[in-house]
């Protein structure tokens, strides 16, 4: 999936369950921005909160940090740590 639909769908999911992400890093205690940073790049802890958050399996969320059998990845690929285009980059290649 997408990376940026897979970050929409989940922050809508949260939103449809009564959580932001900052209620995920509060609830968890993880330190603030935590649950953010890791719709973007992997973080064990964040990835187990967020699922928790939707009643679910991390492994359901982001299939490429985990194998066949659902155990995680350790190290992650490089390509798990590769960001999306700046939202302004991706509308200026669209216009182009």
């Amino acid at each position: 999936m997408d990376p940026i639909a897979r970050s929409a769908k989940i922050k809508a999911d949260l939103f449809t369950a009564g959580y932001v992400l900052l209620d995920v890093d509060r609830r968890h205690k993880l330190p603030l921005g935590t649950a953010s940073r890791t719709l973007w790049e992997p973080n064990s802890l964040g990835e187990v909160a967020i699922a928790a958050a939707l009643a679910c399996e991390p492994h359901e969320l982001w299939p490429e940090r985990y194998d066949a059998s659902g155990q995680r990845l350790s190290p992650q690929p490089p390509k798990n740590y590769l960001r999306p285009q700046p939202r302004w980059q991706r509308r200026n290649d669209k216009a182009a």
